[in-house]
């Protein structure tokens, strides 16, 4: 029941991070937090399709992409109408997940935490780095791509 709690307020705080900072690099290359849908888009070179049309989210998401060079299964981004980009998650296969790391290793050093959880008989890895400006997580499931957000 720790650990779940422990999630939490790293979910949490990553939110919070992202809810008050000024718009800075986002973690794919071009994209500023604080990007409009359109300008994003443009950037991208896609179409980000609305996940839940009736709620009031701004969610939005494509599949099948590439970025920066690495085939990208999903992208999931948040759009404010007022405040533009406030949120990115994607997924990417496992067998690119070495890159990624040692990517964000180079860029930013070594992660401020990691952890493995193992719940119901599968293990889940995460990484977690915070570059001054933003707060990247990074999480390695059997069942399911990797993540990162």
């Amino acid at each position: 029941m720790a650990k779940a709690y422990k999630y939490l307020i790293i979910i949490i705080f990553a939110f919070l991070i992202q809810f008050f900072s000024q718009p800075v690099y986002a973690c794919v290359e071009g994209l500023k937090w604080g990007m409009d849908l359109q300008n994003v888009e443009s950037h991208l070179r896609v179409s980000l399709i609305p996940i839940k049309e009736k709620t009031n989210q701004n969610l939005f998401e494509v599949k099948n992409i590439q970025i920066s060079g690495l085939p990208v299964e999903t992208l999931r981004v948040r759009i404010e109408n007022e405040d533009g980009l406030q949120q990115l998650a994607y997924e990417i296969d496992n067998e690119n997940m070495t890159e990624v790391l040692a990517g964000l290793r180079y860029r930013f050093g070594s992660p401020v935490g990691t952890s493995i959880d193992v719940e119901g008989g599968f293990p889940q890895h995460q990484w977690i780095w915070h570059t001054g400006e933003d707060v990247i997580v990074a999480v390695k499931s059997e069942q399911s791509p990797f993540l990162l957000s």
